[in-house]
């Protein structure tokens, strides 16, 4: 069955450095893709889903930052029906975004909340993501 390798941009150009929220600052690109490096060498693979629910449908091969963004290779297998659905919903132009999944650590004081730690959980190909540039730039099939 044919495997499709799909990159795109995860993320935007991320957030000054004196950002507090939820969307993602430089240092957390970073470490996002630290994340991703990380799963691999302990065995784990960060899942792709579509539009962030059902079956996984693939995992993330790679990540890198460039130009302060979020970059990444996605592997879709097609031996499964959500596989090969996932891969048609690319090739056809159904989904032409990248979203990120993660979970945000918020500690909270008197005086506010601070956003600490943001893990990845998965990158699901979607029709429109929610943040700006974040498409899908090439695809290939093998």
């Amino acid at each position: 069955m044919p495997t499709t390798l799909i990159w795109g941009t995860a993320n935007p150009k991320g957030m000054g450095p004196d950002y507090n929220g939820i969307y993602l600052t430089s240092f957390d690109i970073q470490k996002m893709v630290e994340q991703v490096n990380e799963a691999k060498l302990e065995g784990r693979e960060i899942p792709v889903l579509i539009e962030h629910k059902g079956t996984e449908v693939g995992k993330v091969v790679s990540a890198w930052e460039h130009n302060e963004t979020l970059q990444c290779m996605l592997e879709i297998e097609e031996k499964t029906l959500e596989g090969a659905l996932g891969s048609e919903f690319v090739k056809t132009g159904l989904c032409k975004d990248l979203s990120l999944g993660y979970a945000l650590n918020m500690a909270h004081s008197k005086t506010g909340g601070k956003a600490n730690f943001k893990k990845l959980k998965e990158i699901s190909i979607v029709k429109k993501g929610a943040r700006k540039n974040c498409h899908i730039h090439g695809m290939g099939t093998y």
